[in-house]
């Protein structure tokens, strides 16, 4: 994980914090809030997981989160997206979670290398072209 990603991490799980305490026991009685508080909990329970396993990288050839990497897929496709963390991803704007098939087949990879892909669909591989 890059030391950009490791800071934006630490302050989501700073903020998540914040929101839990300001949302507990306020309207839990009705229960208004409970979905709210269990999707905060969760969120924040990933996060502090992934920062807790997070090793900064210093090589800047690496596959990690919080950078855009250059792929091409079986057929010579090119795609580009962002590696970010779990829960964030959205293809539709090019940014794939780290705990994504796709996401977690490239992590660590560094240009050059072949990456086999185990998604739901079925077993593919990508080519990991540049890193920035």
């Amino acid at each position: 994980m890059t030391r950009e990603a490791i800071i934006l991490l630490a302050g989501e799980v700073a903020r998540l914090r914040e929101d839990l305490v300001a949302l507990t026991g306020r309207g839990l009685e009705e229960g208004i809030v409970r979905l709210p508080v269990a999707n905060a909990e969760r969120r924040l329970q990933t996060l502090t997981d992934v920062l807790g396993a997070a090793e900064v990288t210093g090589d800047a050839q690496c596959v990690a989160i919080g950078r855009r990497v250059s792929l091409r897929d079986d057929d010579g496709e090119p795609i580009s997206c962002a590696i970010v963390f779990p829960g964030d991803g959205d293809p539709s704007n090019g940014w794939i979670s780290a705990d994504s098939p796709l996401g977690s087949a490239v992590l660590g990879a560094r240009p050059g290398d072949a990456c086999r892909v185990d998604a739901p669909a079925g077993s593919w591989s990508v080519t990991v072209v540049g890193v920035e």
